[in-house]
This record gives C-alpha cells, sequence and structure tokens, in this order.
C-alpha cells in the first residue's frame, strides 16, 4: 500500500514541533547567561518580552 504525501504532512509537522521543543528545553536549561552567569531558566537580567519567548 503506498503512502500519499498529504498522509506525511502532518507526521513531518509533528517531528518539527519536537525537535523546536527540544532545542528551547535545551536552551533554557543548559546555555547560561552572558550577563549574569545563570541559566537561561533562572535568568533575571533579560527584558519581560524576551522571558515571554523563552
Amino acid at each position: 500500500m503506498p503512502v500519499r504525501h498529504p498522509e506525511l504532512l502532518p507526521a513531518i509537522a509533528a517531528g518539527f514541533a519536537v525537535a523546536l521543543a527540544h532545542l528551547r528545553w535545551i536552551m533554557l536549561t543548559q546555555w547560561t547567561c552572558k550577563t549574569c552567569g545563570t541559566t537561561h531558566l533562572h535568568c533575571e537580567c533579560k527584558p519581560a518580552w524576551v522571558r515571554k519567548l523563552l
């Protein structure tokens, strides 16, 4: 049974969303702020709009 292209679109979109969520988690928990040296998850020196994006 051949797989049609429209059936692949949700799987590709879900994989892309999972990859972006994983990169966001890595940035929040592993990377440190250049200013204060804490992880981005606990950094208080960033503006409010940047914290909302992260």
